[in-house]
């Protein structure tokens, strides 16, 4: 091959990574994120369809509920672990400490959610939406 088509195939190839580069950037990123959690019932692992509630705090104890409960039903547990896509929408990860409270209950049961502690710190997965 000459020099003059290598070019041409260079730059060719240059330009499509510069139009697919651009055509992923205008995809919005959402604001869901997964979280992975273990789940035990009289002290066994948990098996079964539960309905779980999650808020977002400003702190591990006390403070102040920054969500309304978000409740994923039915959620399959099978020996203890499970595994849900939370969205709080957009603001409420901006770069400050936050606090995830779940709560249980058995699915269909309707009622009150049974508050499991302590609330889980979130680590910077999350908040890494904020740097975008």
């Amino acid at each position: 091959m000459n020099a003059s088509r290598r070019c041409l195939t260079v730059l060719f190839a240059a330009g499509l990574l510069g139009f697919t580069d651009a055509r992923l950037a205008a995809v919005p990123l959402g604001t869901g994120f997964v979280y992975q959690g273990r789940l035990l019932e009289g002290g066994q692992p948990a098996n079964g369809n539960y309905d779980l509630g999650f808020r977002l705090f400003d702190a591990g104890t006390g403070g102040s509920p920054l969500t309304g409960r978000l409740t994923n039903s039915p959620v399959a547990v099978s020996n203890g672990l499970f595994t849900v896509t939370l969205d709080f929408g957009p603001g409420v990860f901006a770069g400050e400490a936050r606090w995830l409270e779940m709560g249980v209950r058995t699915n269909g049961a309707g009622g009150d959610f049974t508050t499991l502690t302590p609330r889980q710190p979130l680590t910077p997965s999350p908040h890494a939406l904020f740097a975008v």
